[in-house]
């Protein structure tokens, strides 16, 4: 395949590929029968890697409502929007923030909606609340010992489940909606050709489904999974959270089995104490160039040393300032807002730091991202941490890193590299002017042509 009038970095060329790319020149001749795409001139990249994103989770937000909309002000605006959503089985709402109407046990969830089974994920992704509907649906009584089910005094569930996505998933295996097409087809119209999905409970049938899709064609991104302790390849992914953090000792035994058969960290740090912990589970265990602090939502000063001398890269989601940004402003205190998904600072103290999406939480749209990157503003206007703005092109190169070592050197366009491909609508001349509006034209994957702005080119 050829295309040809590509811009790769302001030099027009013509690139002929396969699975890998074999030649970048001006003036190539089409070979017989070989199909010759126009970039017109469009600003050729790698394809884009998020790196930090939840595939499957993802994929089911298109059938959900979302309960953190900022329309939703109150616990009324909140029941209008379930009672309204068409339907008489089951409902799944998603980003619920306990501002909207405080702590949702299955009796105030009740009060809202109770003529179907209706679970809600918070917007941590941490807890998913039920009604009683859903609750006797599940026989959720039956399992009231199970690790992570909530249950009051008495010993009666309350409805609120903690980390439980993969049992819940198993529980409503027929009623879980999924468009794994839709969202690889949405995901190349972006430019992305690969996505790392940083989901705790990936294990080693989890790989196998989506190596399944892959040979089905339905799934075109290329994939590192992380996952627990069941996951045999790719990072291992530590949930802490700050509430229930796990006896050093014991992930001090974890990380080493882990790090005895090769799997580097991704932590989950949303906190201070989160990070600080760590931090310091790292610094008893062989470093890794490889590890990662998943978020680093708020910093502080005193912490950049730590983080700096650890070695990690801090892989973080500008995103969430304009998703989430003026609930944000709302309830944290000040000082966690002056530290809130900072870059520049933490750049500048000799730390890699990497954007990315956490899609479904965050926006997906990488575009999106490294706007909000850039900008730093809420839905509102509002700026948080101008200081921490980063350019454009530095939030693009994010998505350029190699997804099993980020502080690799980055892919690119050159002989002999994957034919993993995105070409945008505009030149590389003021791609950066207004990064928000950029369009892509096509995106190739692994030598096929998976997206094109014009369909009926797609098609031929």
């Amino acid at each position: 395949m050829l295309i040809v009038n590509a811009d790769l970095e302001g030099r027009i060329v013509d690139i002929r590929f396969d699975q890998h790319i074999d030649e970048i020149a001006s003036g190539l001749i089409p070979g017989t029968g070989e199909r010759v795409l126009d970039a017109k001139g469009g600003a050729v990249l790698p394809g884009l890697h998020d790196h930090h994103m939840h595939f499957l989770a993802t994929a089911a937000w298109a059938n959900s409502v979302d309960c953190g909309d900022t329309q939703i002000a109150d616990a009324q605006g909140l029941q209008r929007v379930l009672q309204q959503h068409p339907g008489d089985g089951w409902l799944r709402g998603v980003n619920y923030d306990e501002s909207i109407a405080g702590e949702l046990l299955r009796g105030q969830l009740d009060g809202l909606i109770d003529q179907r089974p209706v679970r809600i994920q918070h917007r941590s992704g941490k807890v998913w609340m039920l009604n009683s509907a859903a609750v006797e649906r599940i026989e959720l009584q039956a399992h009231a010992s199970q690790p992570g089910v909530e249950v009051d005094a008495k010993g009666v569930v309350t409805g609120r489940l903690f980390r439980l996505d993969d049992w819940l998933r198993e529980r409503l295996a027929s009623d879980l909606v999924t468009d794994i097409k839709a969202l690889s087809d949405e995901l190349s119209s972006y430019g992305i050709t690969g996505f790392t999905d940083t989901s705790a409970t990936n294990t080693d049938a989890t790989a196998a489904r989506f190596a399944d899709w892959h040979s089905q064609g339905i799934l075109r991104q290329r994939q590192l999974l992380m996952g627990g302790d069941e996951l045999c390849n790719g990072p291992l992914k530590v949930i802490l959270d700050e509430d229930a953090l796990p006896p050093l000792p014991d992930l001090m035994a974890r990380l080493e089995r882990a790090r005895a058969v090769g799997r580097s960290f991704a932590f989950h740090c949303v906190t201070h104490v989160e990070l600080l912990f760590a931090l310091s589970a790292l610094q008893a265990v062989e470093s890794d160039p490889r590890d990662r602090i998943e978020h680093a939502s708020v910093v502080f000063d005193e912490v950049m040393p730590l983080l700096r001398d650890s070695g990690v890269s801090v892989v973080t989601q500008p995103g969430f300032l304009w998703q989430r940004g003026e609930r944000y402003l709302k309830t944290l205190s000040g000082h966690e807002i002056d530290h809130l998904y900072r870059h520049a600072s933490i750049a500048a103290a000799g730390i890699n730091v990497v954007v990315s999406s956490d899609a479904p939480y965050g926006p997906l749209n990488p575009w999106q991202v490294i706007h909000a990157a850039t900008e730093r503003r809420t839905s509102e206007g509002k700026i948080i941490g101008a200081d921490e703005g980063i350019a454009a092109e530095t939030a693009l190169v994010s998505y350029l890193r190699q997804p099993h070592s980020l502080t690799a050197p980055l892919r690119s366009i050159t002989v002999g590299s994957d034919a993993d491909i995105c070409v945008l609508q505009k030149p590389w001349r003021g791609l950066f002017d207004r990064v928000a509006d950029t369009r892509v034209l096509m995106t190739v994957g692994n030598g096929a042509l998976i997206y094109h702005a014009d369909a009926e080119i797609r098609r031929q």
